[in-house]
């Protein structure tokens, strides 16, 4: 016979910062005192996926869990079929009932039920068991997050499906702390390495956080929790990493649910192609989406066991704002409020999806309609409201079961991508034995390329000789090296006395092709050199592709060449850079205000047959 246990919590706090904390499982059943579980996923001939668990309270329990269905600040819930312990059935359930339906911000009543089928010789137990370890603890967690956001000052306002966590719900350590002692030769060693105030925070968390803090290390979610410079904080990261506090590895990430699938030691061990289980599809590994450079503590410092409590809930994935499975024939019509973005719907087997626009001034119809069939999504791309419900009807018309989800395609924000971190000088300078195996060839979905060249360089060895001029030469690249990566840039190789160098964002690129021009002549003549330097600079920003070339990463393709190319229309002094470059930059605004004047040219360029079009910037005077 089916039993059930209800209890509800009142939180006196926006729904979007209660569902960020209640939809959480992985880390309400940690804080609970639930058991890890193990786990595996085995792909089905249809595309799906099943996902069988198990773990051991007192006895063992061994089930399959299907997928979890929630509708994003609203409700979640999960079945599990058991093959062995206590139950035969468990339903786990999450509603969030707000006080004023037209307001998110009044607060509201989370109502969590657990309901069960007894079953076997320990079945006597399950409705005791069900109290005292699972509605007890949960009480206890909830409670103590409700009166955490009631006492939070600063309330973020903003339903954003991928922010961090609001609150801590424990602080409870589940392992001893590292050993003072040791810790403190560490320090000191980065110390050498990179010396800042951030080092004491770091030293303090490593010793003494929760293991769950520390599983996966992100400089972005250090830098905002102690306010302070995101680069900064990576370069410490980097100098610890270096001198053996911590530990980097590469997590593969899947497009999809976007868990991380490998845990790579090193970028040699990366490949092309990777294949989750979970989603039961194979992907292309690329720099930028697929790639995430996280951190953890050396072992030699402190061990951090790898548990996990809860796999498929909505807070392992908030990217995901709507999952529902779905039988051949059922129909879900509901309603839904969701932040200005773009959404993407899809089912699981199958690659066809369809967009889902939400801005202020989308009207989109009544109700936003989606039928999934054996060959394709029907429906077509949508657009719907930002900040207010909308309904939206899903129909399954094929012949399969299938499971359907909405998902913001906003990036994890804190996310610290491989193309960001190879693209970063310090990156190259600590770890230049990180790359990718030879052979291995990854897309880089977006790359600004610069490349610069000292005017006259053969007229300079013959007025000069060679020894001055190539010490002149030597010397220039001290100062682009360092501005370079004062803009969070990296140069990836010097080409005679031309350098060619990456960043991630075209802005920073541009500001740093302004600092070469105001600073290599006035640098090198500091340094005792008569003659000065004067630079051709170009730039471009597109894809590319990453390989490994005499032992250092390299990057090629269509947008490196064309960088060159444009590189070598400049006359001296100024700056050429890409139509491309310049529509991504408000036509070069930042130089604009700076009185750097501009001039659209068509220009020929080697290698294309059509004119380049190209924006010349010039210094006034």
């Amino acid at each position: 016979m089916t039993r059930s246990l209800t209890f509800d919590v009142h939180f006196d706090a926006p729904v979007t910062e209660v569902w960020r904390v209640v939809s959480d499982t992985d880390l309400i059943d940690g804080a609970a005192g639930m058991p890890a579980i193990d786990y595996r996923d085995e792909p089905q001939p249809d595309g799906t996926s099943r996902r069988f668990c198990r773990y051991r309270k007192t006895i063992h329990f061994e089930y399959e869990e299907l997928p979890f269905t929630w509708i994003h600040e609203q409700y979640y819930e999960v079945r599990r079929v058991f093959s062995k312990g206590a139950f035969s059935s468990f339903r786990h359930a999450c509603e969030l009932i707000q006080d004023d339906p037209g307001n998110p911000d009044a607060g509201c009543t989370v109502r969590t039920v657990f309901e069960f089928e007894p079953c076997g010789v320990f079945g006597v137990f399950a409705e005791s068991g069900t109290r005292n370890k699972g509605v007890k603890p949960y009480q206890r967690v909830f409670r103590q997050a409700a009166e955490r956001l009631k006492q939070k000052l600063n309330r973020e306002r903003s339903h954003s499906a991928i922010l961090h966590r609001p609150v801590e719900l424990t602080d409870e350590t589940r392992t001893a702390k590292a050993e003072a002692g040791v810790l403190r030769d560490f320090l000191d060693r980065t110390r050498k390495l990179f010396d800042t105030p951030l080092l004491e925070q770091l030293s303090e968390t490593v010793r003494s956080a929760t293991d769950e803090k520390l599983r996966r290390m992100q400089p972005r979610a250090f830098a905002r929790m102690w306010h302070s410079d995101f680069a900064e904080t990576l370069n410490l990261f980097l100098a610890a990493t270096r001198a053996g506090m911590l530990k980097m590895r590469w997590d593969v990430i899947c497009p999809h649910c976007r868990g991380d699938k490998m845990n790579l030691s090193s970028l040699g061990d990366v490949k092309e192609t990777a294949f989750c289980p979970s989603c039961n599809v194979d992907f292309d590994v690329d720099l930028d989406r697929s790639l995430e450079a996280v951190f953890t503590p050396h072992p030699q410092v402190r061990e951090i066991p790898e548990f996990h409590y809860c796999l498929g809930g909505p807070g392992t994935t908030p990217h995901i704002v709507y999952q529902h499975l779905f039988k051949p024939g059922d129909v879900h019509t509901f309603s839904i409020r969701l932040a200005e973005g773009r959404y993407r719907m899809r089912v699981t087997g199958d690659e066809s999806y369809r967009w889902l626009e939400v801005g202020p001034n989308a009207t989109g119809g009544p109700v936003i309609a989606f039928t999934c069939r054996d060959e394709s999504i029907d429906g077509g791309d949508q657009t719907a409201p930002a900040g207010s419900a909308f309904r939206v009807c899903i129909s399954n018309k094929s012949t399969r079961n299938v499971v359907a989800v909405i998902e913001s395609v906003e990036w994890a924000n804190d996310a610290l991508s491989a193309g960001e971190l190879v693209a970063d000088q310090r990156f190259r300078d600590l770890f230049s034995n990180e790359v990718l195996a030879p052979g291995i060839k990854l897309a880089v979905e977006d790359a600004t390329i610069l490349f610069t060249d000292v005017v006259g360089s053969t007229a300079l060895y013959n007025s000069l000789g060679d020894a001055k001029a190539f010490a002149l030469v030597r010397t220039h690249f001290d100062i682009l090296h360092e501005i370079v990566e004062t803009f969070r840039g990296a140069i990836v190789k010097t080409i005679g006395d031309a350098i060619m160098a990456v960043f991630t964002r075209p802005d920073a690129a541009l500001q740093a092709a302004a600092e070469l021009h105001e600073k290599a002549d006035a640098y090198v003549r500091k340094q005792g050199h008569t003659a000065g330097v004067q630079l051709k600079v170009g730039l471009h920003v597109g894809p590319c592709i990453a390989v490994t070339l005499n032992e250092r990463l390299d990057y090629f393709g269509t947008t490196v060449n064309l960088a060159a190319r444009v590189q070598h229309l400049s006359k001296g002094g100024d700056i050429l850079v890409s139509s491309a470059l310049a529509e991504r930059t408000d036509n070069c605004a930042a130089l604009r205000e700076q009185h750097w004047q501009s001039q659209v040219e068509q220009a020929y360029a080697k290698g294309f047959s059509e004119p380049v079009p190209v924006l010349r910037l010039t210094r006034p005077g």
